[in-house]
């Protein structure tokens, strides 16, 4: 874990909640999304980046079962 990291990451994104776990080894964050806050999990601070910069678009990584909101997409009839 380095310290540099996390401030590198706390400066980038003020006001939002950043760690590292030193027991599962992952880097953490509390992200705002219009939709409610999400816990992010990333295995470095390049991955953490990209998931809290894209988490607007929640699932990150988008998947095609899931609207631009997280909701399921209802399949037509």
């Amino acid at each position: 874990m380095s310290a540099d990291a996390r401030g590198i990451l706390r400066r980038r994104f003020p006001g939002m909640v950043i760690w590292y776990g030193p027991y599962t080894g992952s880097w953490w964050a509390l992200v705002p999304p219009p939709v409610g806050w999400r816990l992010v999990e990333a295995l470095d601070p390049e991955e953490l980046t990209r998931a809290i910069v894209n988490a607007v678009s929640w699932p990150w990584p988008p998947s095609p079962r899931f609207g631009i909101h997280g909701r399921a997409v209802q399949k037509a009839r």
